[in-house]
Order: C-alpha cells, then sequence, then structure tokens
C-alpha cells in the first residue's frame, strides 16, 4: 500500500488485520479485533497517522481511566490500559515499517488508582472446608474442581482436559489444549464461537505431579481416554462460563466461603510456597512464562509469617 492509501488510521488497520491474520492465534486474534473495535478505533479511526504523538496517546490513556468502560461509566485498570496501548503502539510499529511513520515511544504516565484489587484465596482451614465438602458431593464436576485445588491448573486448561492426558501409572497430567469461547465484531454485530487450542504461552505447555491422595481419587472416578474430563463424554464438554457458573452456584448454595475459581488456583499456589516450594518449580507447574509472574501474582503471606521472620531477625541482631 502507499502511503496515501494508508493516511487515516482506520484504513491502516484494516490493512493491518488483513495483513497480521495468518500470524495470530485465533483467540488472540479475537482479543485484538475487541480492543480495536471497541478502543482504538472510536478513538483514532478519523485521524491521520501522521496526527498520532506521544500527547495524543497521553491522552488517550487518560481517556480510558476515566470512560473507557464500554458503558462509559467509569474507567478500565492500569493493567488493561497498558494492554490495549500495547496493542496500539504495535500497530504504529508496523504502520512505521511500511510507510515511514514516527512511532511515539516514551515513558507515559498511569492515572494511580484508588482502588486496590486483594485477591482472594483459602486459608488451610477454609480449603480443608471445601475438600471436605467435596470428597462428601463427588462428581465429575467437584472433581474438576479438587483438581484445581490440588494442581493449580487453569479453568480453560481442565475444560480442555480429557482422561488420556491423566496418567495414573506416572502420576502426571499434561496440559496441551485450552478451551475457550471468543468473542468478535462482525460490523455492529457479535459473534462467538469456543476453541480449543493450545495454551496461552509456550510455558502453559507443561506436565504436572499430582499427589498420591490425589491419584487414588481419580483412579476411582477413571474415564476412558478420549472422553473429557469433566463430562465423562467424548462428545461434549463443559464450556468455562458454563462451568464456573456451576462452581458459583455451588458455592452459593452450600454455604462455603466463596473464592472465584481462579482464586483456587491461588490458594494452590500459597499453599506450595508454605510448604516450602521454590519459586522456580512453582512458576513450572503454573505455567507461567517467568518467574516474575508467579512472585506478582501468586505469593502471598500473611501477618503471623511476617510476624516470625521479624522476630527471628531481631532474634539474630540480638536487639
Amino acid at each position: 500500500m502507499t502511503k496515501e492509501e494508508t493516511r487515516t488510521v482506520k484504513t491502516w488497520i484494516e490493512h493491518w488485520k488483513i495483513k497480521q491474520r495468518p500470524y495470530i492465534k485465533d483467540s488472540t486474534y479475537a482479543t485484538y479485533m475487541n480492543i480495536i473495535s471497541n478502543h482504538i478505533l472510536p478513538y483514532f479511526g478519523k485521524m491521520e497517522l501522521h496526527e498520532i504523538t506521544f500527547q495524543k496517546n497521553q491522552e488517550f490513556i487518560w481517556f480510558l481511566s476515566q470512560y473507557g468502560r464500554l458503558d462509559k461509566k467509569g474507567g478500565l485498570s492500569t493493567k488493561t490500559i497498558k494492554d490495549i496501548l500495547m496493542l496500539w503502539l504495535s500497530i504504529l510499529n508496523d504502520a512505521s515499517k511500511e510507510n515511514g511513520t514516527e512511532v511515539p515511544y516514551g515513558k507515559y504516565k498511569y492515572p494511580v488508582s484508588s482502588k486496590t484489587k486483594n485477591i482472594k484465596f483459602l486459608s488451610t482451614d477454609q480449603e480443608y472446608q471445601m475438600i471436605s465438602f467435596l470428597k462428601e458431593n463427588m462428581n465429575l464436576r467437584n472433581l474438576g474442581i479438587l483438581l484445581a485445588l490440588s494442581t493449580g491448573i487453569r479453568i480453560g486448561e481442565l475444560c480442555a482436559l480429557r482422561w488420556a492426558e491423566i496418567n495414573i501409572e506416572s502420576g502426571t497430567i499434561t496440559i496441551r489444549k485450552t478451551l475457550q469461547r471468543i468473542y468478535m465484531k462482525n460490523g455492529n454485530q457479535g459473534i462467538s464461537k469456543v476453541i480449543i487450542s493450545t495454551p496461552k504461552s509456550e510455558k502453559s505447555v507443561r506436565i504436572i505431579p499430582v499427589s498420591r491422595k490425589m491419584l487414588q481419587i481419580l483412579r476411582k472416578y477413571q474415564k476412558e481416554k478420549e472422553t473429557y474430563f469433566l463430562t465423562g463424554m467424548e462428545d461434549k464438554f463443559l464450556e468455562p462460563g458454563v462451568y464456573r457458573e456451576y462452581y458459583n452456584h455451588l458455592m452459593n448454595k452450600h454455604g462455603m466461603l466463596y473464592v472465584s475459581f481462579h482464586g483456587l488456583r491461588h490458594t494452590f499456589a500459597t499453599r506450595c510456597i508454605e510448604a516450602g516450594c521454590d519459586y522456580k518449580t512453582l512458576s513450572e507447574i503454573l505455567g507461567h512464562a517467568d518467574v516474575g509472574t508467579t512472585m506478582r501474582l501468586y505469593i502471598h503471606s500473611d501477618m503471623n509469617k511476617k510476624r516470625d521472620y521479624i522476630e527471628k531477625m531481631q532474634s539474630l541482631n540480638n536487639l
């Protein structure tokens, strides 16, 4: 395309989408298209590429922080804004390579949120209560909840799991797939479809060891190899949204302390650290791209543990 043909942001993005499509996974492409349709094009679509400056991008960040929600009743989180800007700069970078337009890189500022998001996880007593309930009310769906607590498996990975990936003899589970429903805009209408694909990163394809107690339970409920773990059928799976609704209803109906399904993963990670697991090993079990992600998101310490460390430190300096 010539510079004239790619002058507006909207025209360039249409060209960019066609050029990039063969190299992007369906799930990632759907995410990109939603960001472009909901945020980038409404704000920048009518501008010309040469008009995009550092200051305009900084103003875009402020706009997203105040009015970024689709209902315009509030702003987006800093993480979401950073994800949007990362895609936007990538699009501009490709425009620079093809058309010679300048990419406004720089140190962008993000508004400080007044709200802090507490990631909830279960204490040992709360986890014991949940495990006892699940064992007393066992079915394949509840077995999945127990497996999530025991391995830190993601909900999409659990929904895509087949019994063939569970090796009772070696005591391992191999994670190769994840299942998700993706949403894409088609003109003024949205379309969705379920896809089963490789997990979110290369490190997410992994082998997870399973405890002896969990293996005993799995052996008792083992199904045919090609059946889905959560349904016991070859041609029927559970979508993450449906399974999450089941989990939420179960917790509410039986008066269990509520923690999100992803909170089970946080709980598993916390128990591993409390048991003395090093960060690198835990990162590999969880399927994180790097150890930093594990430490930033999943490592929690309670006040008693902090107090213990302080007391040990004081004993060393003889205060």
